[in-house]
C-alpha cells in the first residue's frame, strides 16, 4: 500500500463521496490488521491468512489513488483544454510529502534507538529510490508512497502520449497496464511476493493499479456513455471480484506474484468503480467511517511505528503479551492517527490550500 492511501482531493471527494470514504476506510484497515497480524507474539494461522489477504489494503489504495487524481487530471483537461502541471504538481507535493518528511526522522530514530547496528540516514529515502533496494533498512511501508510518486512524475509523459497517440487513449494505457505483469514474468525470478525486497516492490513492478484506476477516471469523464455501459456490469461483477481476491491465497505464489497482482487491481477496480457509481451504503457508524477514511494517510504513515512500541510493550508481560497487545496497539494506532493527521496533515492541507486553492 499509500499509498499508500489515496491522497488526493478529487471533486468526489470534495463533494464527499461516502461510498469511496468506505473504501478508503477499509482499505486502511486491511493494512493495520495485516501488520498486527504479522506482529504478534503469537503468531496463529489463521490470523497470517487473513494477513495475506489484508496487506492487498495498499493495492486497494493504488486503484483508489489513480481513480481520484485521474478525476482530477482528466476534469481539468476537458474543461480547459490542458492541465496546468506545475500547479498540479505542486499541489500533489503540498500534500504528500511534508507529513512523510515529518514521520521520515522519526521512523529513522525508532531505529537507531530499537537496533543501532542498522546505520547512518539514507539520503535515498529524500527521493523516493528505498523500493528498489534489495532491503529496506527502516520505515519499510514507505515503499507504496515511491510508487506513486514515480508514478505521478511521469504522468505528464504518459497523458502526453495518451493524448496525442494515434492508436488512442484505451490502446495506450492498455499496453501501460500489461508493463508491469510483464516485467514480473520476465525480468524477475521471485518467487513471491513474501520476498519484500525491490524485486516485489519496485515501481515498474507495481503499476497496474494506479494505471487502471487512473484510466476508469479518464473513460468516466471523457466518455461518459461508454462509462455508462461499463458501470451496469459493475454489479454483477462484485461477486466475482471479491472472491478472487478472498482466494487468492490459494493461487500458487509465483502464478500469483506474475499475474494475480493484476488480476487484483482489476478486481479492486470493480469494487472503486461501483462504489463511487451508487448511492451512499448503509453501513454502520457512518461519522467514524468518514473520520477514519480521512485520517488514513496519517495512519498509513505511523502505524507500523506504534506497533513496534505496542509489541516491546506487550512482551514485557509475558502470559498475557498477546492480549494487551491487541489492547494497546489498536487503541494507539487510532489515537497517534488522529494526533498527527490534526497536527500534521491538516495543517499542511491548509497552508496548500492557502498558496494554492482548488481548480473551480
Amino acid at each position: 500500500m499509500t499509498a499508500g492511501p489515496a491522497t488526493v482531493d478529487a471533486p468526489e471527494a470534495r463533494g464527499r463521496s461516502f461510498n469511496l470514504d468506505a473504501v478508503r476506510a477499509a482499505a486502511i484497515t486491511m493494512v493495520v490488521l495485516a501488520h498486527l497480524a504479522v506482529m504478534s507474539p503469537v503468531r496463529r494461522p489463521a490470523a497470517l491468512t487473513l494477513s495475506w489477504i489484508g496487506q492487498f489494503g495498499v493495492d486497494l489504495f493504488f486503484v483508489l489513488s489513480g481513480w481520484l487524481i485521474g478525476g482530477l487530471f482528466w476534469r481539468e483537461q476537458v474543461a480547459t483544454g490542458r492541465v496546468r502541471w506545475p500547479r498540479f504538481f505542486l499541489r500533489r507535493a503540498l500534500r504528500t510529502i511534508p507529513p512523510y518528511l515529518a514521520i521520515l526522522p522519526v521512523a529513522w530514530f525508532a531505529v537507531r534507538w530499537f537496533a543501532p547496528a542498522r546505520g547512518a540516514f539514507d539520503p535515498g529515502y529524500l527521493i523516493f529510490l528505498q523500493n528498489y533496494y534489495a532491503k529496506m533498512p527502516y520505515f519499510s511501508v514507505s515503499w507504496s508512497l515511491c510508487v506513486e510518486e514515480h508514478f505521478y512524475l511521469c504522468l505528464p509523459v504518459l497523458a502526453i502520449l495518451a493524448l496525442r497517440a494515434r492508436l488512442g487513449t484505451a490502446l495506450l494505457f492498455a499496453a501501460l497496464v500489461l508493463v508491469s505483469p510483464l516485467c514480473r514474468t520476465f525480468l524477475e525470478a521471485t518467487p513471491s511476493i513474501d520476498e519484500f525486497n525491490g524485486s516485489v516492490l519496485a515501481t515498474h513492478l507495481r503499476l497496474e493499479g494506479l494505471v487502471l484506476g487512473f484510466w476508469a477516471a479518464g473513460l468516466r469523464v471523457t466518455a461518459p456513455g461508454a462509462w455508462a455501459r461499463v458501470a451496469r456490469t459493475l454489479p454483477w461483477l462484485m461477486v466475482p471480484s471479491l472472491a478472487f481476491v478472498a482466494l487468492s491465497p490459494l493461487v500458487p505464489p509465483r502464478d500469483f506474484y506474475a499475474w494475480g497482482l493484476t488480476g487484483l487491481a482489476a478486481s479492486f477496480l470493480v469494487v472503486v468503480g461501483f462504489a463511487a457509481g451508487s448511492r451512499p451504503w448503509p453501513v454502520p457508524a457512518p461519522a467514524f467511517v468518514t473520520r477514519l477514511a480521512g485520517m488514513s494517510y496519517s495512519i498509513y504513515l505511523t502505524h507500523s511505528l506504534v506497533i513496534h512500541v505496542a509489541r516491546a510493550a506487550a512482551l514485557r508481560l509475558g502470559a498475557w503479551a498477546e492480549p494487551a497487545y491487541w489492547v494497546l496497539g489498536l487503541p494507539a494506532i487510532m489515537a497517534t492517527g488522529y494526533v498527527f493527521s490534526a497536527a500534521i496533515e491538516k495543517t499542511t492541507l491548509r497552508l496548500r490550500d492557502r498558496l494554492l486553492p482548488a481548480a473551480a
